[in-house]
């Protein structure tokens, strides 16, 4: 395999690896939900409560 073949497949596997397919109903569940407001559930809220009480250098 030539050094420009390898170089080739090197830089389309990245962005081959990075797409999805989505059908369109699963597109339209998606876009819906990243457009909500997010609100944290309770335990959600405690973590990072309790991760706020860390002390960090």
């Amino acid at each position: 395999m030539k050094l420009s073949s390898v170089k080739e497949k090197a830089q389309t596997l990245p962005e081959q690896e990075s797409r999805i397919t989505l059908s369109e109903r699963d597109f339209l569940a998606f876009t819906a939900a990243i457009q909500r407001t997010f609100t944290p559930n309770p335990a959600l809220q405690k973590a990072l409560a309790s991760a706020a009480k860390i002390k960090r250098a």
